[in-house]
């Protein structure tokens, strides 16, 4: 009976193989590392340079080095991890021996797989034994790892030595610039080195007062664009390119200017006039490179205007709404104002002024201000707003709406709104009886008065006023038959008698009237009338030469009339003479 036998594994063999697995492994990592290496340098100084030529953004470069990322992972696990991870055998060393080695015949392969195995017989392990033993004989003074090359290792080698050691020499070379794009590349804050520094790109409005520096412009201004080089830099040129590119252009348009170095400060200026839209100024110097957005915003304007007259209470009128074109105002009167702006204000005024356009001005402090009058703002800024003006001066020929925004950008070309201020003229007051001028009254005379009165709003008082010689005014109240209105006839019978004055006194007299205006009334005056007081003989003396006149005033008037008949007659007579035609 048979008994198992197992024939030994041959050390040196085992030894030479594994010799093999480890030339594999070495050389497949560390041409993974030189070549991860030479990735990791390449890629990160190309992003370095393309960053430093770009001057890339903070997500830009994060893509930047998660592409770098990917690609290095990439590279770790195929020619890393890969070998570290899937070593080959024994058989498929022996067997890439064979393929190296012919002259082994599968004895190789074939000692590697029955070495070690349980035979059936010993007949059959002596043949092992013996085919173990001629392999080693043949192994023993041939060099396994040969069949393993270290070429692409070799090749790797000398590109890592090469790219690494240029990098780093670079990178030392070129400290602190290289430092920065480190930093940055590897998503730092710090700015992009470079052999000129753009310090700044300041933008100044010019205005009444000078030129203004602005982070945002009014459309229609003049302004300055000033390209500043920072004085840290290793170069300043002898020129600047400023390109400005509008919203709806495709390119900057590029100015060219030279760099003026008088004062210390190196800079280039261009001057933009009439500006209308909003623009991006995209600067550069030798290498030095920045930009700057300007916001370009509208000047606040008037786009409607509503007019709205309040009356003075004492005219019992109703508010009226005014067109622009009929703005004739009674004094003291108030002028509601509301506009409607273009864009959202944050103050504004109304300037009075005069016939000639020019501001009214008073006296503060002993200077001269124009009076104005503040627009009502709600909080926050509004596109509606609204001011009321107090017409008490006749002087206020018209004014202006001066409108502010959140900026402090004014409103230009203001309109003028002309105002034609009407004063509340005093109650015209006459005088219907008596017609004379003068009469000659009784003492114990009754004078029969009538009055016409009239004024635009309303009488409040009507008083007959007399004066005795040369003593002060009296007034006499006047009554109506109807209130006094605006327009009314007042009888009044005045009784001398109770004057108790003297014959031969003078008695001057006159009618005023008195409207509602305030603060203070307006007085009209009838013609004066004088009133001579006299005795019985004497009044019936002046009223026989009144009649005496009126006679003979009557005679002269027909004697007019008839002889007005007779130059009448004659015209009509010769009109009628016809005078004959001659035969021909």
């Amino acid at each position: 009976m048979s008994k198992d036998v197992t024939a030994q594994p041959s050390r040196l063999l085992e030894d030479k193989l594994a010799a093999v697995r480890a030339k594999h492994l070495n050389v497949g990592v560390g041409t993974g590392v030189a070549w991860l290496a030479v990735a990791a340098v390449a890629l990160l100084t190309g992003g370095m340079l393309l960053d430093w030529k770009l001057d890339l953004d903070k997500s830009v470069r994060t893509l930047l080095l998660l592409i770098d990322a990917i690609i290095l992972a990439v590279i770790f696990i195929r020619h890393i991890y890969t070998p570290l991870t899937e070593r080959p055998s024994h058989e498929e060393v022996a067997l890439e021996v064979e393929q190296t080695m012919p002259e082994f015949r599968s004895r190789l392969i074939a000692s590697t797989q029955m070495a070690g195995k349980k035979e059936q017989d010993s007949t059959a392990d002596m043949f092992v034994r013996a085919m173990v033993g001629q392999t080693e004989k043949m192994a023993g003074p041939r060099d396994f790892n040969s069949v393993v090359s270290s070429d692409g290792f070799v090749k790797a080698f000398v590109w890592a030595v090469l790219i690494v050691g240029c990098g780093a020499l670079a990178f030392n070379k070129y400290q602190p610039d290289t430092g920065d794009l480190l930093n940055r590349a590897f998503l730092g804050d710090k700015p992009v080195p470079r052999f000129t520094h753009i310090g700044s790109i300041n933008v100044y409005r010019i205005a009444e007062s000078g030129q203004e520096s602005t982070e945002v412009i009014a459309r229609g201004d003049t302004v300055i664009v000033e390209v500043v080089i920072d004085p840290k830099s290793r170069i300043t040129p002898s020129e600047a390119v400023i390109g400005i590119k509008y919203a709806n252009a495709a390119r900057p348009t590029p100015h060219t200017r030279p760099i003026d170095q008088e004062g210390g400060t190196a800079k280039a200026t261009l001057k933009l006039e009439n500006v209308r839209e909003s623009f991006t100024v995209l600067a550069q110097a030798n290498d030095g490179k920045e930009e700057r957005k300007v916001e370009v915003v509208p000047r606040p304007a008037v786009r409607t205007i509503e007019f709205t007259q309040v009356y003075p209470s004492y005219t019992g009128l109703a508010e009226k709404s005014r067109q622009r074109g009929d703005l004739s105002l009674l004094l003291n009167s108030k002028l509601k104002i509301r506009v409607q702006s273009n864009k959202k204000v944050a103050k504004g005024q109304v300037v009075l002024k005069d016939s000639e356009g020019a501001p009214i001005t008073m006296d503060k402090d002993g200077e001269q201000v124009p009076v104005v009058v503040p627009i009502s703002v709600a909080s926050g800024g509004s596109d509606k707003v609204s001011a009321e003006l107090n017409l008490n001066d006749l002087t206020i020929a018209g004014f202006s709406v001066l409108l502010e925004d959140e900026h402090g950008f004014e409103s230009q070309e203001e309109a003028f709104y002309r105002i034609a201020m009407m004063p509340d003229k005093p109650p015209v007051v006459r005088v219907l009886e008596p017609i004379r001028k003068e009469e000659k009254l009784t003492q114990r005379a009754r004078l029969p008065i009538m009055v016409s009165v009239e004024d635009d709003y309303g009488v409040d008082n009507l008083m007959l006023m007399f004066a005795i010689g040369n003593s002060p005014p009296q007034p006499v109240i006047l009554k109506a038959e109807t209130a006094i209105g605006t327009k009314a006839r007042v009888e009044h019978d005045w009784q001398l008698v109770d004057l108790k004055a003297p014959v031969g006194t003078e008695i001057r007299y006159w009618v005023e009237a008195y409207d509602a205006r305030v603060p203070e009334s307006g007085v009209g005056k009838s013609r004066e009338l004088l009133a001579l007081v006299v005795t019985d003989d004497e009044k019936r003396r002046d009223l026989q030469n009144r009649a005496t006149d009126s006679i003979t005033g009557v005679n002269e008037t027909a004697a007019q009339q008839e002889k007005l008949n007779e130059e009448l007659g004659e015209i009509i007579r010769a009109r009628a003479v016809t005078p004959p035609q001659e035969n021909e």
